[in-house]
């Protein structure tokens, strides 16, 4: 039996992108509010935040099978999710363990572990590379931390960026190529990264420098690497699930990190030295090995197979 699957997308441009690649597996539909489907779904698949996506569940959620594929970087209020739990009885699944035990430590089931799927497929032929460093994040503090920005700082005349043209901080760091994120408003006389934009980046560049300070999973430095872009990153949690053994890291102390607190939600920021994070980029070696390396494990994660696991699950959840 073929199930009927609804995908919700709640929030993020990212959520968007993960929806369509979900729906194009599932033979399903992808829909944002307000919720009108055009038929009536066995399986509802909400993909968002863990606080967001109580809210966007339909009135009549409880007539059809309903997942919940969930991401958080730190902690949350668990009333209304657990609220969902109780009422609809969902399946949850979570791009990583790290995304699981931040659920689990108040003491909600998860189900699967599934990680994202990338649109990209390595190409055959290493592109040819012009650009050192490359870094994706809008300017907000988990993706953009004040140590981060001394990191990019000291690499800007040979760094390309993607982030908030708007603020003063991001133009005052003087990147060699500077480009708007798609997810914020334009500004003039910067151009605004479209997609074929950003996998001409990622296929430009040596090395992808994620100055982040937490991710629940981590998108961006998973598709440079289907570039042959090599990561180089604090070990961040998330990271480590599924980026390989190609990157150059940066060790952590886990326990050092400082509470942000965004609307109702707790995140994690974890410290690092933003001097030995520079060291290690201005000292990185990108060898084709290397990024060959980095280019196979990204193969691994191509949606058109690590999500044949949420078509499994689709077809276990109405049988």
């Amino acid at each position: 039996m073929t199930a009927k699957v609804a995908v919700i997308s709640a929030g993020a441009y990212s959520f968007t992108l993960q929806a369509q690649l979900l729906a194009d597996i599932l033979g399903g539909q992808v829909f944002v509010r307000p919720f009108r489907p055009a038929f009536p779904p066995d399986v509802m698949i909400i993909i968002g935040n863990v606080d967001v996506i109580p809210s966007m569940i339909p009135y009549y959620a409880s007539s059809v099978r309903l997942i919940l594929y969930t991401v958080i970087e730190g902690d949350f209020p668990p009333n209304p999710i657990k609220s969902v739990v109780n009422v609809y009885r969902p399946y949850i699944v979570t791009p990583t363990n790290y995304v699981k035990s931040l659920l689990e430590s108040h003491d909600i089931h998860v189900d699967a572990v599934i990680p994202h799927g990338i649109a990209y497929l390595p190409p055959s032929n290493v592109p040819a590379k012009d650009i050192d460093f490359l870094y994706i994040g809008e300017h907000q503090r988990r993706k953009m931390p004040e140590w981060g920005i001394q990191v990019l700082k000291r690499v800007a005349d040979r760094l390309a960026l993607v982030s908030s043209a708007s603020s003063p901080t991001v133009r005052d760091i003087r990147p060699r190529i500077l480009y708007n994120s798609a997810k914020v408003p334009p500004w003039p006389g910067v151009p605004t990264a479209s997609d074929k934009d950003i996998a001409s980046l990622y296929s430009r560049s040596k090395f992808y420098l994620n100055v982040s300070a937490n991710e629940g999973f981590g998108l961006t430095p998973l598709e440079a690497e289907a570039f042959y872009a090599i990561p180089i990153t604090p070990r961040l949690p998330a990271l480590t699930e599924h980026l390989g053994d190609c990157p150059y890291w940066l060790d952590i102390d886990l326990n050092d990190y400082e509470i942000w607190q965004y609307g109702v939600l707790r995140l994690h920021l974890y410290h690092y030295d933003p001097g030995k994070l520079t060291e290690l980029a201005l000292n990185a070696k990108w060898t084709e090995e290397r990024a060959r390396a980095c280019a196979e494990n990204a193969s691994r994660y191509y949606y058109k197979r690590v999500y044949q696991h949420f078509a499994k699950l689709t077809q276990e959840v109405i049988a």
